[in-house]
């Protein structure tokens, strides 16, 4: 089943498609969830983002061949950046857990149920908005229930992320570590996958990510989910 929606939305993501290492003949194929996302980073004209969900992995890429994607080890928690220019891989580890936050950041997420919203697939969507020491730090409409396969493998990403991203808090100027930084990137960056899967997101007032389309059970090669061997592989520092 296919679903069209309408609207303009957005979220960090490094997209693309990759090489692909064998025949077509020889190729197995694997059931996915395929969502188009419309996406946006600060400073960047709107652009469309392909995920595609299986249990073992997601990717992100443009939708086209012979160029960059990510690839989510959903079981390893490792996320790989692909980069066909410099053929090199970026590796993110997500292993471990987050610290606890520091007694001075205080995350309050707020909702919203409004029963006129039209429903998706029988569920009602819900606003979500989360602040930190009571700032505003982003927003999101989410669908509780739907696309649950999609939701987990967001949040799994998010949550490499975070893991990434707290590692790297040392090296952080103090001028930056703002509580909505802080909320954004560590210690709250899955607060609307909790709830649902995404629809639409705000990120400092701008519209960042956006739904499309989705469609369940759609066969694609499994070397999608190949990362190339013969790439430079390097990590943050």
């Amino acid at each position: 089943m296919k679903r069209r929606l309408t609207g303009s939305w957005l979220i960090p993501v490094f997209a693309m498609f990759a090489i692909l290492l064998v025949p077509v003949a020889a190729r197995a194929d694997v059931e996915a969830t395929v969502v188009w996302y419309m996406e946006q980073e600060p400073g960047t004209e709107r652009f469309k983002v392909r995920y595609i969900v299986t249990p073992e992995y997601m990717r992100s890429d443009e939708g086209g061949d012979g160029e960059g994607f990510v690839l989510l080890d959903r079981k390893e928690k490792q996320i790989y950046n692909v980069v066909p220019e410099s053929k090199t891989v970026l590796e993110i580890d997500g292993e471990g857990k987050l610290p606890p936050p520091p007694a001075s950041l205080s995350i309050e997420v707020r909702e919203n149920l409004d029963r006129n919203a039209p429903h998706l697939e029988g569920h009602q969507a819900l606003t979500l908005e989360m602040l930190a020491n009571g700032m505003p730090c982003r927003s999101a409409i989410v669908v509780p229930g739907l696309l649950e396969d999609v939701r987990e493998a967001l949040a799994e990403f998010q949550q490499v992320l975070a893991v990434q991203q707290a590692r790297m808090l040392g090296n952080t100027p103090e001028g930056l570590k703002t509580p909505c930084y802080l909320a954004n990137n560590v210690f709250a960056t899955d607060y609307h996958l909790e709830r649902g899967v995404p629809l639409m997101e705000w990120r400092a007032g701008a519209l960042s990510r956006e739904l499309l389309e989705y469609k369940r059970g759609v066969r694609m090669p499994e070397s999608l989910f190949e990362v190339p061997e013969d790439y430079r592989r390097f990590s943050p520092p």
